[in-house]
Formats: structure tokens, C-alpha cells, sequence
């Protein structure tokens, strides 16, 4: 117990840690090459959707990785669609154990769409810790994570996709 304790300020600090560096000015996205999506795998996220978004969004499937975070899993093994992590995956100084995560974070995507409604402070770590250019994420998340916040709800997926791609195009993104 204290150990999860530890770890859990571990990733606090590291959260604390990437947001005061964070500079959302200096990197811009001209076009979606690659695009990444971060999910709450203890949810009912339906992985189709994840496809159908990244369809809309003009990327190809082949350039969109997904992670997802199950909560209460003793192992983790990835599957063809998506790679996943769990509280295992981080060491006890806030360090990432899983060279799938490990992978996911240091690759430079030219956007993340952090795919959940509830913060969790694994997804919200992974999520602040990503070198993605562009993050978007839902408005009940920490708003010093993403560059763009859409104020809908996690369970209308139509919804989120159409404004997603409204406000990408008014920011001449897709």
C-alpha cells in the first residue's frame, strides 16, 4: 500500500514536471500524417470508432496507434489493434517499465487524442508526457494538458468526431 502511495507521487510530480515545461506554442501541425489515441481500456471504448474517427481525419490506418490503459489487468498482452499498460507498467519512481509505452510516448505524432472523460493519473502521465505535437482531449480533463479542449461528453462519439473536425479545419490542420 505504501508502495502504490509512492508511485502514485511519483506520477503527480511527473504530471506537475511536464506541465510547467510544456510549451503548446512551439510546435505546429500542418497536416495529420499519424495520429494517436490514448483510451481508457476499463471503459467501453469501441475500437471501430477509434478507426472511424481516424478515417475522418484522413489518415490511413496504418498511421494510428492506439493505447489504452486497463486498470485492473495482471497481465497486459497487445492485440492487433491496440497496445496496452496498466499500474505494472510504471516503476516505483514514476519510471516506465513497458517498452510498448515507452515506444508510444517518445514517438512524435502530429496529434494525440486523449480518448477518455475521466482522469486517471496513468493516462493523464502518459498523456502530458507524449512528444505528440497537437493533444485534444475531452474539457473534463486538466486543461494544461491538451491544446484543445471539446466540451463534449465522452459517450456521444459522433458528436466529439464533428467537432473534432470542425475546429481542425478552422485551424487549417485537416
Amino acid at each position: 500500500m505504501i508502495l502504490k502511495g509512492l508511485k502514485r507521487n511519483a506520477l503527480k510530480k511527473g504530471i506537475e514536471s511536464y506541465v510547467s515545461k510544456r510549451n503548446p506554442q512551439a510546435r505546429q501541425v500542418a497536416k495529420i500524417e499519424n495520429l494517436a489515441v490514448l483510451i481508457d481500456a476499463s471503459q467501453s471504448v469501441n475500437i471501430l470508432s477509434v478507426v472511424k474517427l481516424a478515417n475522418e481525419l484522413g489518415v490511413k490506418s496504418d498511421c494510428l496507434k492506439v493505447m489504452g490503459y486497463k486498470e485492473d489487468q495482471k497481465e497486459i498482452s497487445d492485440d492487433k489493434d491496440a497496445a496496452y499498460y496498466n499500474d505494472k507498467s510504471f516503476g516505483m519512481r514514476g519510471l516506465i517499465k513497458s517498452n510498448s509505452l515507452n515506444k508510444f510516448i517518445n514517438q512524435e505524432f502530429d496529434v494525440l487524442i486523449n480518448f477518455y472523460s475521466v482522469s486517471k493519473l496513468e493516462l493523464d502521465y502518459v498523456a502530458v508526457a507524449s512528444k505528440a505535437k497537437f493533444k485534444v482531449g475531452f474539457a473534463e480533463i486538466d486543461h494544461r494538458i491538451n491544446d484543445l479542449v471539446i466540451g463534449s461528453s465522452g459517450q456521444d462519439i459522433n458528436l466529439f468526431i464533428s467537432e473534432l473536425k470542425k475546429y481542425l479545419k478552422i485551424l487549417q490542420i485537416i
